[in-house]
């Protein structure tokens, strides 16, 4: 209505004699014309309306409908910019090298081995570490290969994995068990390890800062934090900063960060020109913001009809929400361990569970591994945990485990629908081979919104005589209002299956000497293509405003492969990643 109003008055016609079609303007009574983008700048300058008129579902020509992606033939045929991709005239490149050992500093390197490698330019400290700059990152590799930065000292010096497991648990005895006077009680503690983000592209940033201004291209989810923090590196206002949005080679919450453009933003500054700073892969997998560890222990008692009358939880983890917002870092609990983890706290939602006397206990504790959000915070951790407490306390109470779950969505109509039809897609309840079973996980996201985007997903598996593990087939269920583009929805559901399985099966960070053990993809694992299960997406029909789905596919699927296994061995699975942990 804004764009018709501006076409109007550059025609000097009233609106009525005017419409718009395919991003264009016409004049009904001529050959005249604009485009949208053309108009936008006087557009823009009109008020928007109070009540605008909006298109009914029926006149809807892209909504709802599976639209090729623009940006598919270039990705295909190497044309699209992703973040290494970017050239700029009389560019440098730079290698980093930071402390192993996580707040450490560089105490010695031998910069003449360096300067007798061809084209090398520089060496430039920046935070926790040293840049070697040359004109090619191979050459920029070589060049810190020689140069053998050491380091000294460090926020996490003689920390290790078994160090931070006590702690955690002796945390949670700190809180104490809770006595619970039930018939029948579950009492079990679950846990899930650091989880690094993996992206298939390592961090990179190039920058360009002169005398008065400076231009940046960065693959980052955060532009408004990298400007900020781009304004108070080089003390320049908004206007002489320009940032550059590539494409980003995986991102699921690492690239909210800033230090890759901190490196960028030094080393360019040192030298006036552009530099291209890029981490190679063990960087990248050893100073990453990890999810954090957690320990959680459940003590439920439940009557005799199943129903928890007492529910009694106390989760041991680094403050995640604190980080971001230091303020609540006084508070006795992190908020982000509570929206999917069934509770009664008034700060946050109510979870869609119907469950009362529920009692949820915080122990922040801080290790100086740097933290941050993977791919859905706090479900990613919290729906693992509570659906595979539902779970349990369905066998507990005799109860099947879907059937059990609908007991506590009668006031949840769309949680109860996806999993009603999940559970018919997937032919729940039907008779599978020995060695096989089908375990169940439903998740909501975002918890702060008011409309949810919910998904419900049983897995299938097989566990052989040998215990091998095969998840078969995963049969999802999604309900995020209208969906805008159903090849989409359905690629975005797909692979948050393959990342939160990929979790589920092998992913792990473990810390030894303050420093992470794991450097590459031969000891970091991720799921491979012969890992991947038949993936069978449908989509509740709905009218309600969009969503999203970028992030509630990757939670369910972790619970619903652990319960497949109870269902098909008996074997419970507490602790992540599954691994090489005993099935049968």
């Amino acid at each position: 209505m804004m764009l018709t109003q501006a076409a109007a008055n550059e025609w000097g016609v009233s609106v009525e004699e005017c419409k718009a079609e395919n991003s264009t303007i016409f004049h009904k009574n001529s050959s005249k014309k604009l485009s949208f983008g053309e108009l936008a700048l006087s557009a823009a300058k009109i008020s928007p309306p109070d009540d605008p008129i909006l298109k009914k579902p029926n006149q809807y020509k892209f909504i709802g409908k599976s639209v090729p992606k623009i940006h598919t033939p270039s990705k295909s045929n190497g044309k699209a910019i992703f973040g290494y991709d970017v050239r700029r005239p009389g560019m440098l490149f730079a290698a980093v090298k930071q402390s192993p050992v996580f707040g450490g500093q560089v105490s010695s390197y031998n910069e003449n081995a360096a300067k007798n490698i061809t084209g090398f330019d520089s060496v430039i400290p920046i935070p926790n570490g040293i840049a070697v700059v040359a004109d090619s990152t191979w050459r920029a590799k070589k060049c810190l290969e020689v140069l053998n930065p050491q380091f000294e000292g460090g926020d996490t010096k003689g920390l290790d994995s078994k160090k931070i497991r006590n702690v955690l648990i002796s945390k949670l005895d700190d809180l104490g068990k809770s006595e619970i006077n039930a018939e029948k009680v579950l009492d079990v503690e679950y846990e899930v390890p650091y989880l690094h983000h993996a992206t298939m592209e390592p961090m990179n940033c190039t920058a360009h800062v002169t005398n008065n201004s400076c231009e940046i291209w960065v693959p980052t989810q955060f532009q408004s934090n990298t400007l900020e923090k781009a304004m108070d590196f080089t003390g320049f206002s908004e206007d002489q900063i320009k940032i550059h949005t590539t494409l980003l080679g995986g991102a699921f919450g690492r690239r909210l960060e800033t230090d890759f453009v901190i490196q960028a933003l030094t080393v360019s500054k040192a030298l006036k020109k552009p530099v291209q700073v890029v981490w190679s892969r063990e960087e990248d997998t050893k100073h990453g913001f990890y999810r954090p560890t957690s320990i959680r222990r459940f003590q439920v008692g439940i009557k005799g009809d199943g129903k928890p009358f007492q529910w009694e939880s106390q989760v041991s983890q680094p403050n995640l929400l604190a980080q971001f917002v230091p303020s609540l870092g006084w508070l006795n609990f992190d908020p982000m361990t509570i929206p999917a983890a069934v509770h009664d706290y008034p700060i946050v939602p109510k979870h869609f569970y119907e469950i009362d006397e529920v009692n949820v206990t915080h122990s922040p504790v801080i290790f100086g591994v740097p933290i941050g959000p993977w791919r859905a915070p706090p479900n990613s951790i919290n729906v693992f945990y509570t659906e595979s407490v539902m779970d349990e306390l369905s066998y507990l109470a005799g109860i099947d485990p879907l059937k059990y779950r609908l007991k506590f969505l009668e006031r949840s109509p769309k949680h109860r629908k996806v999993l009603e039809l999940v559970a018919k897609q997937s032919d729940w309840g039907s008779e599978l081979d020995e060695g096989q079973g089908r375990g169940i996980g439903i998740n909501e996201w975002f918890p702060i919104n008011e409309t949810k985007t919910i998904v419900g997903m049983v897995a299938k598996v097989s566990v052989s005589k040998r215990g091998k593990l095969k998840v078969k087939q995963v049969d999802c269920v999604v309900d995020c209002g209208i969906a805008v583009n159903p090849d989409s929805v359905k690629a975005q559901i797909e692979g948050g299956v393959i990342m939160g399985l990929s979790a589920a099966l092998y992913e792990k960070i473990t810390i030894k000497e303050g420093k992470v053990s794991q450097g590459n993809f031969d000891d970091y694992r991720i799921a491979k293509m012969r890992d991947s299960p038949e993936i069978n997406v449908s989509i509740v029909e709905s009218l309600e405003k969009p969503t999203g789905t970028g992030e509630p596919g990757s939670s369910p699927i972790v619970p619903a492969i652990t319960n497949a296994i109870f269902a098909a061995t008996g074997k419970r699975i507490r602790r992540l990643p599954i691994g090489k942990q005993k099935l049968v």
